[in-house]
């Protein structure tokens, strides 16, 4: 417990990796700490049906990059490993729709829209986002989509942070004028999501954290915070902080010596960041943390859909993994995406007919799946066993700028044998719906274009689950510990030093992924410490 580090950072996001280089820049010694491990190109997985190097469960040494969490409001898909959501995100680099700056929770600063615009050009310089210069069948099947719905202006291709060069010739670092790592051309494999082994796609180990690496971050993998514990102020070290850690990979206990700091950057997600907050606070550690923590919980208003071909010759599996959207309303855009045919195992396991129920219960659902499986019994074992299904179909995702919400507490949660643990409160005003009428509507559009089947999953269909890859909120933004948790410059509410740096931040959904907003976010707070 010798050392005293200037700032410890929590986690190695699209919030903690932005903050650890910037902070490293600026001159402080800086410790990122990340639960995962570290990823060479050649480490990812070849397919997600090797579970044990795809999904993270510890209890089953699974130590993998993709994480399902079950709340009984929503079930979450989220991302471990060293560059964290860049890992296995689909590359997406837009900026939100302007109905995420009207919306209520930004503190008592006006225009974000505009104090935000020079950070997200540094992001988007950093992340190397540029248009699509390839789309597939699919998205051409969305434009059709598009303009039957009337709505063909919104048509085009996505900003991705993907090198595309030439396919799989290695070229000195394109971006940083020769200060970064060398590329490799992207062979448009659909593997974006499963992890890229092509050294083209723009994880964050590739810019934010190679440079924060390079300016002497100190980085330690597999390990884990428990909690964060405040000190006495009186400290003659100046240690404002010690953060309880434990090895990830121990088989018992592996808890380490706590580490010191002066200041604490938490970025470990919206579920790692309220899990971690929460056990602070209830063991007495953190006890000045806001009564508004793990509030106005949101899940990007998301569905997961999807379409599968007949055609013999049909492969919706090449390219990259998104490469269009449209705006289908004033609040929903939806992307086709993809996987490359040997990772079907999302599609299969979740994969189920796609049935309008509305706020039916459990038994009905279940009879109107039962009774789309007796109408279509070949399409079902198709889905289920057909060695090409999985080259045959591509995913839909739907966001909405849509203001609903949960709230996220600790609790005792009987599908874990009663361990204490996150806990999700349905908000009665504005529950987070699992059906999206208009997610539907194009479903069956696509589908009928191209001559196909459109596909739910059974956490929405059956379960009545929202399902959500960008779960957001949690830390809302105040200018007081009684309607927030954080300020505007990312301080938590009671303690001097602390900060929160991730998508915990994020006061509403945008409709788009998150991932450059959140960078912005944190561009923007970090440009806030001297």
């Amino acid at each position: 417990m010798g050392m005293v580090y200037d700032f410890v950072v929590l986690g190695s996001g699209f919030g903690g990796s932005i903050s650890a280089m910037r902070l490293a820049e600026k001159g402080y010694r800086v410790l990122l700490l990340e639960r995962g491990k570290r990823y060479e190109d050649h480490d990812f997985p070849k397919s997600n049906w090797l579970l044990r190097r795809y999904f993270w469960l510890p209890a089953l040494r699974f130590y993998g990059l993709l994480q399902l969490t079950l709340l009984r409001d929503v079930v979450v898909l989220h991302w471990t490993g060293l560059g964290g959501g860049s890992l296995g995100y689909a590359n997406v680099l837009e900026e939100p729709l302007p109905a995420f700056y009207e919306a209520p929770g930004w503190g008592e600063t006006d225009d974000w829209e505009r104090l935000l615009r020079p950070h997200f050009r540094a992001a988007r310089r950093m992340l190397g986002a540029v248009p699509a210069p390839r789309l597939s069948v699919a998205d051409d099947w969305l434009r059709q989509a598009a303009e039957r719905l009337g709505r063909p202006e919104s048509f085009r291709p996505v900003a991705v942070g993907v090198y595309f060069g030439q396919a799989g010739e290695t070229a000195p670092d394109p971006y940083f004028g020769g200060e970064g790592p060398s590329r490799k051309g992207c062979p448009y494999c659909g593997a974006c999501m499963v992890g890229c082994r092509s050294n083209a796609k723009n994880t964050l180990p590739k810019n934010y954290l190679f440079f924060a690496e390079a300016f002497g971050v100190d980085v330690r993998t597999a390990l884990e915070a428990l909690v964060v514990e405040a000190l006495d102020p009186s400290d003659p070290r100046q240690a404002r902080y010690a953060i309880h850690t434990r090895t990830t990979t121990a088989v018992l206990g592996g808890r380490q010596t706590p580490i010191l700091a002066r200041n604490v950057i938490v970025s470990c997600g919206v579920l790692g960041t309220l899990d971690l907050l929460l056990r602070s606070r209830e063991s007495g550690l953190l006890p000045n943390l806001s009564n508004r923590l793990g509030d106005v919980v949101r899940s990007n208003s998301e569905a997961l859909l999807g379409v599968t071909t007949h055609g013999p010759e049909d492969d919706h599996t090449l390219g990259i993994a998104i490469g269009s959207v449209v705006q289908a309303d004033d609040r929903a855009t939806i992307d086709p995406f993809r996987y490359p045919e040997e990772s079907s195992f999302l599609y299969r396991s979740l994969g189920a007919p796609l049935i309008e129920a509305g706020e039916a219960g459990l038994l009905k659902r279940l009879a109107l799946l039962l009774i789309a499986v007796v109408r279509h019994p070949i399409a079902f074992l198709k889905s289920k066993f057909a060695p090409s299904w999985g080259r045959r179909t591509f995913g839909l995702l739907i966001m909405q700028t849509a203001d609903n919400r949960l709230r996220i507490r600790l609790g005792r949660r009987p599908e874990t044998l009663f361990r204490h643990g996150l806990i999700s409160q349905r908000d009665d005003v504005k529950p987070i719906p699992a059906e999206i009428p208009i997610g539907h509507t194009m479903a069956r559009e696509i589908a009928t274009i191209g001559s196909g089947e459109a596909m739910g999953n059974v956490v929405e269909g059956l379960l009545n689950k929202p399902f959500t890859a960008h779960i957001l909120g949690g830390c809302p933004i105040g200018d007081a510990p009684d309607n927030g948790v954080i300020d505007t410059h990312n301080r938590v509410f009671g303690y001097d030093n602390l900060y929160v740096v991730d998508g915990s931040m994020i006061p509403s959904n945008l409709g788009v992924n998150p991932s450059l907003t959140i960078t912005a976010m944190a561009e923007h707070a970090m440009s806030k410490v001297p």
